[in-house]
């Protein structure tokens, strides 16, 4: 199997060390269309350690590492010829933190020598509207159907993003469990999400009481499939979960809630506040929301239904 990279390098070790790199993010869960672009950024920094004379990853420290981020972050862009992004630099970084993160994993370094280095995050320009614990108290007061109460407790409740709330299947709610399965989140990376004993209360109303009743008596079968469905039985999209957002908002009669500028998404930015202002750790968050790496075969949840109790009830 040939590595999907643009970028020669030499060295045999350095070689089977970029075939081992591709295995691994196969079991991290990236998709093909994505090898390319992190194994050139991976290749690139192997074939720049060649041209420094290092040829034992294992003895690499972080004053090496950061040689090299000065490097990139200086190197012009092979596109324009312009200077890299510094979205683009962060990403070429996060390749060497995941390697090395697969050496520790593996044994073969007894600890990442990018753990005691911070490469700055590209900030974000555009401002987050979250709402404050009250708001969302409005909200779910303001439902008049099972179904909003689901949608709510999705987008809330679960922090899911609006491209996983539209993705959702029946069989990944795990109602017994309490807990919701995200087979492809950001990245196709799977992830399981718990559920408080509100949100499986909240979900499971919707599924076995109204769910069926949205498309009774009209002519087209509805989606077996998708676990949030429209009026004419198809799976819900983004639009329509705005919509019904919309609605809501107009319903709790709150003006300063009407002139924020209020999309599901919003909703996933109010649970990771919330369960920061609760003192749960950052991590923890992280993993919830899915921004963390997790291998397909030691998949867990690190916020815990307990803690989700204390705040969704």
């Amino acid at each position: 199997m040939g590595r999907p990279s643009n970028i020669v390098v030499v060295t045999e070790d350095y070689q089977k060390l970029a075939e081992s790199f591709y295995q691994y993010q196969k079991r991290l869960g990236y998709v093909e269309n994505s090898y390319k672009a992190r194994f050139n950024y991976l290749n690139e920094f192997l074939q720049w350690l060649e041209q420094q004379g290092i040829l034992d990853i294992t003895q690499i420290q972080a004053p090496e590492i950061n040689r090299y981020y000065q490097y990139i972050s200086s190197r012009p862009s092979k596109k324009d010829g312009g200077a890299l992004s510094q979205k683009t630099t962060h990403s070429h970084m996060r390749i060497i933190r995941d390697l090395f993160e697969m050496l520790l994993r593996n044994g073969q370094i007894p600890i990442n020598p990018t753990s005691t280095l911070n490469f700055p995050y590209p900030k974000i320009s555009e401002e987050r509207t979250v709402l404050d614990q009250d708001e969302i108290k409005q909200l779910y007061q303001a439902t008049e159907t099972a179904q909003e109460q689901a949608i709510l407790s999705l987008a809330y409740g679960c922090g899911l993003r609006v491209g996983e709330l539209v993705k959702c299947n029946v069989e990944d709610i795990r109602l017994r469990e309490k807990i919701l399965i995200v087979p492809q989140g950001k990245g196709n990376k799977r992830r399981v999400v718990p559920m408080s004993s509100g949100v499986a209360k909240d979900l499971a109303n919707y599924y076995y009481n109204e769910r069926d009743e949205l498309t009774k008596g009209r002519d087209f079968k509805p989606n077996q499939n998708a676990f949030m469905l429209h009026s004419r039985g198809g799976r819900m999209q983004k639009d329509t979960y705005n919509q019904h957002l919309k609605a809501l908002i107009e319903r709790t009669g709150n003006l300063e809630l009407r002139e924020k500028q209020i999309t599901i998404h919003s909703l996933r930015h109010s649970i990771a506040t919330h369960l920061l202002e609760q003192g749960i750790a950052v991590e923890q968050v992280r993993m919830f929301l899915g921004h963390s790496q997790l291998e397909t075969t030691q998949i867990y949840t690190h916020i815990s239904q307990k803690q989700l109790e204390d705040l969704i009830t």
